[in-house]
């Protein structure tokens, strides 16, 4: 008898073989789905904070040079979405307002389309009580970052913009969600 030369892999091997990488594939898929989720929202609540230290320091520079800082400086909710991060954000005339929006543009501009939207609200006395940011301008469709008291859970972090913080017990679902 002679001995064949045929040398290669059978269906059997063949099909074991993408069956085992269909099996890993449905595993690893949502797990990498996952980390981009809570890399987003990373991302978002390490923005918030960037607006948050940002505008308390400028804040503070303008306090020691005299400038008055209240609440007015604000940049609150408009018709339930974010105010867009954009050059000359806020204006550019001298009032604290627009010193503090401009100090925002100038932290966030080298994300250029993806500087995002924020909302941050001043106390009376100066300092800032909350910053939130969103890469979109109704984050309900994508991922709300917070500071102070930020969500920790990506698939709760789909809440529009508020006047008001949301706090740790806020970010769970409503129910029924």
């Amino acid at each position: 008898m002679k001995k064949s030369n045929r040398k290669g892999f059978t269906l059997v091997e063949l099909v074991v073989v993408i069956a085992i990488i269909g099996i890993l594939a449905a595993i690893l898929v949502p797990t990498m789905m996952n980390y981009v989720k809570k890399s987003k929202l990373k991302t978002a609540n390490s923005n918030a904070k960037l607006v948050f230290t940002t505008v308390n320091n400028e804040a503070a520079d303008m306090l020691v040079e005299g400038t008055s800082v209240t609440s007015d400086a604000s940049m609150k909710v408009t018709s339930s979405k974010g105010n867009k991060i954009k050059e000359n954000f806020g204006g550019t005339d001298d009032t604290a307002k627009a010193k503090l929006a401009s100090a925002v543009w100038n932290a966030l501009k080298d994300n250029g389309d993806g500087a995002g939207y924020c909302v941050y609200v001043l106390g009376d006395d100066g300092n800032v009580t909350f910053a939130q940011w969103s890469d979109v301008e109704n984050p309900t469709g994508g991922v709300l970052g917070q500071y102070p008291n930020p969500c920790s859970k990506p698939d709760n972090a789909n809440k529009p913009f508020a006047d008001t913080a949301y706090t740790k017990d806020s970010w769970a679902p409503a129910a029924g969600d």
